[in-house]
């Protein structure tokens, strides 16, 4: 996005510091600032830049009966407004070339925040309470990996809940990883790095869980994206649980080509692709899955380079438990004649596809078709086979529950092409940015319609 790269954050509609307006201030870094995340709070502020280094912001409320107090070190700048003090707490080098993608994890293990770079590595930050605030050493790197490919990383997520931590990788040439913190090298989860009590994952050590090759290797000089989202709630959709899904099973959604992949591990820990997104005319740039399990389905966007930001729900059909009864009465001969009332066919695996890439120039032609076209159809999945931690395409394990996709809305959103989404909290709101600098905001009307409520022009 254009006022990504800015050397500055965008400039507020005045200059005034009333808490409805947006505050502008110098980010600091010597190149371009080429990502930013917030912690789980919203508490902190990470940035990430061209010139090889990660910054942290913290975040101290104000309160209105006492003094705002801003640092005593000269050479740390603090940006105040009226509702918070955004205080530069630390610059450290993180990589060897640019930093392209930041996140942080939960609130439950410390402080981490993970880091990719155009050098093909990842690396996780703990910080260290003990060391002073401007200290470029307040972040010691705990664990890194290069990628095994030799091809940089363009996609990173964390998933966690309670002290359990994963970590997906996914490299520009569409290899998927996903990790998870080794418990037998003293440093994963549950093991006490402090020395008093159980703080959870130091995640200093890490195994392989998963790995896959998205699909056959793009040419150099094709645009690809690869990016992911984890399903952040605990619990997947109740529809699903009852039709067997297991209740701990975790799930994530892939950028692949045109289209998006949704990952998810059934009762045996092992990843298979519940459904598969498609629709896009254009590469699919970014996706992201809201929060909201309780509506008893889920809700996923995503930014393609044909222009349009899709909205997709994704439900459990009404034979899922019916089709996964047949599997098993098929599988046990010695029982087939107790489960004969229950029999129904059984959807036909699809054999794994190259993804589609658009070839064309950075924006496609659009298609022809209203920005809140409604469909629906029932997408098979595609079981993929191999190691440990796969399912093989031959065989559904318990709990591999295949999803029904419905595309809901077509939203023409920016002049030019959308590049990246995001949810509120609650998942009622959808924020996208594109090409043209523009924010905007999106919410369902009563009529079921998506409608945008609000515009943000940042290139003012």
């Amino acid at each position: 996005m254009a006022s990504h790269h800015n050397s500055h954050a965008s400039h507020s509609a005045n200059n005034n510091d009333s808490p409805t307006t947006f505050h502008h201030f110098p980010h600091g870094h010597q190149d371009l600032l080429l990502a930013a995340a917030y912690n789980f709070y919203g508490t902190r502020l990470a940035t990430a830049s061209a010139d090889h280094k990660i910054k942290i912001w913290d975040r101290t409320p104000s309160n209105p009966q006492v003094p705002t107090t801003t640092s005593t070190d000269p050479s740390i700048p603090t940006i105040s407004s009226s509702p918070a003090t955004w205080t530069l707490t630390t610059t450290f080098p993180a990589h060897d070339a640019e930093v392209t993608g930041l996140c942080w994890n939960g609130p439950y293990t410390g402080e981490h925040l993970a880091s990719i770079g155009e050098d093909g590595q990842v690396k996780i930050w703990a910080e260290d309470p003990t060391e002073p605030i401007s200290s470029t050493r307040r972040f010691r790197r705990v664990w890194q990996q290069r990628s095994s490919t030799g091809v940089p990383f363009v996609g990173l997520g964390f998933k966690y809940s309670g002290v359990d931590t994963v970590l997906a990788l996914t490299t520009r040439d569409g290899y998927l990883t996903v990790w998870e913190p080794n418990d037998d090298a003293g440093g994963g989860a549950g093991a006490n790095a402090g020395g008093g009590e159980d703080d959870g994952d130091d995640l200093s050590s890490w195994k392989l869980w998963y790995e896959d090759h998205l699909c056959a290797t793009p040419p150099r000089t094709e645009e690809t994206a690869f990016r992911l989202c984890w399903h952040a709630e605990k619990l997947p959709p109740w529809p699903a649980i009852l039709a067997g899904l297991d209740r701990r099973s975790i799930g994530f959604a892939v950028a692949v080509g045109n289209s998006v992949r949704i990952y998810r591990t059934d009762k045996e820990r092992k990843f298979y692709v519940a459904a598969t997104l498609e629709g896009a005319g254009g590469l699919v740039r970014d996706v992201a899955w809201a929060n909201g399990s309780m509506r008893g389905f889920d809700l996923i966007a995503t930014a393609s380079r044909d222009g349009f930001v899709r909205i997709y729900e994704l439900h459990t059909p009404a034979t899922a438990n019916a089709s996964m009864t047949t599997t098993t009465a098929a599988a046990n001969t010695d029982s087939a004649s107790h489960h004969h009332h229950q029999q129904t066919s059984q959807p036909t695996l699809p054999s794994p596809q190259t993804p589609t890439f658009n070839t064309g120039g950075t924006t496609a032609v659009k298609p022809h078709h209203p920005p809140t076209t409604t469909r629906s159809s029932v997408l098979r999945s595609q079981l993929l086979g191999g190691r440990d931690g796969k399912r093989d395409p031959s065989s559904r394990g318990p709990g591999a529950i295949l999803q029904e996709v419905k595309l809901i809305a077509e939203l023409d959103a920016h002049e030019g092409a959308p590049w990246r989404v995001a949810w509120s909290p609650l998942g009622e709101i959808l924020v996208s940015t594109g090409d043209d600098g523009v924010v905007r905001l999106w919410r369902r009307s009563v009529e079921g319609r998506w409608l945008e409520s609000v515009e943000v022009d940042l290139t003012g």
